[in-house]
């Protein structure tokens, strides 16, 4: 199981200091990266950004599938 922080978690970026809101969330092999939506004047906009460039309040929730094996 894979943990996520949950779409419309807001968080701010570390490196522009953008808040916004996490919109979508795209899970390839081990990598997990989040689409952040915010607003720049009044033009919306979105970056895709990893974990470690933006910072949160909100705890993690797991998602995923669990096999279950009748053996």
């Amino acid at each position: 199981m894979t943990e996520v922080y949950p779409c419309g978690t807001q968080v701010t970026s570390k490196l522009s200091n953008v808040d916004g809101i996490i919109t979508a969330i795209s899970v390839r092999f081990n990598n997990v990266s989040y689409e952040v939506s915010y607003f720049s004047g009044h033009e919306y906009k979105q970056i895709w950004l990893y974990e470690c460039e933006f910072v949160t309040s909100v705890t993690k929730d797991k998602i995923g599938f669990k096999i279950i094996s009748n053996q």
